[in-house]
């Protein structure tokens, strides 16, 4: 039986990463590993990381410099990296770095407790940052008899090449779970107590399975007996068929909110952004919806301040926003991201233009939900 020893987990960005520090944990477990709260408890340090946006990244260097307090000159006692930072930096985190005695990426994971072991042998820092495009995995639900809600990532990566996006750089190729390991995952949830499930996915719409469509996999997990409310995240508007409309409307489990990213309001920065579809082929989506799922809501992401876009352009973005009455929307002023397509764009839109533009949408969004509030 392995000795008992402490990790301590920090979590940056996304469910996603959430779940992965989940999944994380469970290959620790078999190599004696508990989860710690405190960073001064444990033996090994671990930043779950996202790339996003550079904001999350300067983040988790400070953080680094922070925690190396509980590992500099203490022997046993190692500091890592790893997540979606880890995958676009690898080496370069660990020369720039030298504190960081481990730097693994998002097809990795499992592969952690042999590094350590490595590590903790000769010393030497360690890099992971292999990519096979083929690895999912699997993470026992939280252990929190008081939460209710849990999330279960269904696929990892993306196929779409958004130029603003690094996901694809850092999370790979799509790829799907199989659909007896997602009910066998929900199953263990609600045998635990929980009653509310929301499905993961970069693009998680897209899912796709020799043995089940994604429409298929949210009939099958909502027949899960106990469940009582079925979600999924986040969707691209060119992956949303009938077919999935028609098993959300037979289904009062599967719940009608749809997280419906936008990004842009003009077709000319939708297509300098490569997102596939043009405005009219959104409204399609939504009013399908509309007409299918009587109580539909809707949530979106928005970017202002994307290379070249004019205040008219910007002016469309409100428009929409207007049009379509969002129940909730994330959003943010671009941020370049080294290695994407758009990185190769003149940003010419001034930083204190972009702040402009994100606080006349943050505005906006809240008049909306103010009105909506008082109906």
């Amino acid at each position: 039986m392995a000795s008992k020893k402490a990790v301590y987990i920090e979590t940056y960005g996304c469910q996603m990463n959430v779940y992965d520090s989940r999944a994380i944990l469970d290959h620790l477990r078999p190599h004696g590993y508990e989860r710690v709260e405190r960073p001064d408890q444990a033996e090994l340090l671990l930043l779950n990381t996202c790339a996003v946006r550079d904001n999350a990244e300067q983040r988790v260097l400070g953080r680094i410099g922070e925690l190396q307090q509980h590992t500099k000159g203490k022997d046993g006692v190692l500091l890592g990296v790893v997540g979606c930072m880890a995958q676009r930096l690898g080496d370069t985190l660990a020369k720039q770095r030298r504190v960081v005695d481990l730097v693994v990426g998002t097809d990795g994971y499992g592969r952690i407790p042999g590094l350590v072991d490595e590590i903790l042998s000769d010393g030497r820092q360690r890099v992971d940052v292999d990519a096979d495009g083929q690895t999912t995995y699997a993470a026992s639900p939280e252990a929190d008899p008081t939460n209710n809600t849990h999330f279960i990532s269904i696929s990892r990566g993306c196929d779409y090449r958004c130029t603003f996006c690094v996901v694809p750089n850092t999370r790979g190729v799509l790829r799907a779970k199989h659909p007896d390991q997602v009910l066998s995952e929900v199953e263990a949830v609600v045998e635990g107590g929980g009653i509310e499930v929301t499905l993961l996915g970069q693009n998680v719409t897209a899912y796709r399975h020799p043995e089940a469509s994604f429409a298929q996999l949210i009939q099958r997990v909502a027949g899960v007996d106990g469940l009582r409310r079925l979600r999924f995240l986040t969707s691209h508007p060119t992956d949303f068929p009938l077919e999935t409309l028609e098993a959300i409307a037979a289904s009062d489990k599967i719940s009608p909110w749809l997280h419906l990213p936008i990004q842009s309001g003009n077709d000319r920065v939708l297509r300098r952004m490569k997102r596939g579809y043009r405005l009219h082929e959104y409204m399609a989506v939504v009013e399908h919806a509309r007409r299918m799922l009587p109580d539909v809501t809707f949530s979106t992401d928005i970017i202002v301040g994307f290379p070249g876009e004019t205040e008219e352009q910007f002016q469309d973005t409100l428009a929409v926003m207007r049009e379509m009455d969002y129940d909730s929307a994330f959003m943010f002023k671009y941020s370049e991201r080294p290695g994407t397509p758009a990185a190769r764009l003149d940003d010419d839109v001034p930083e204190d233009v972009k702040s402009q533009r994100l606080y006349r949408v943050i505005d906006l969004q809240n008049e909306l939900w103010a009105a909506k509030a008082q109906r």
